[in-house]
């Protein structure tokens, strides 16, 4: 009886130490994918192909949109002053 109880915390234990495993694998991916989000993004953390500051020949198209903020000079949808949210999320 106690081999057999031995056998099953072993197994157990094998068996929690993997799921832990896999979850900090998990968690590497995750860091990982958000290192590669912020590479994608400029200094004004909006994504380098879209920056109007960083590409300003983008304005034109961003204003034939109708996605333009005249008083901040940038595309209404990366205003981080008039959307706070996108303050929270990194823009600038």
């Amino acid at each position: 009886m106690r081999r057999f109880v031995s056998r099953m915390l072993l197994v157990l234990g094998l068996a929690v130490s993997s799921n832990v495993v896999h979850a900090e694998d998990r968690t590497a991916a995750g860091k990982a994918a958000g290192v590669a989000k912020v590479l994608e993004k400029c200094e004004h953390g909006v994504k380098k192909s879209i920056c109007t500051r960083c590409n300003p020949k983008l304005e034109a198209v961003f204003k034939a949109k109708g996605d333009w903020c005249g008083e901040h000079g940038v595309p209404e949808s990366q205003c981080a002053k008039c959307n706070p949210t996108l303050a929270k999320e990194g823009l600038k």
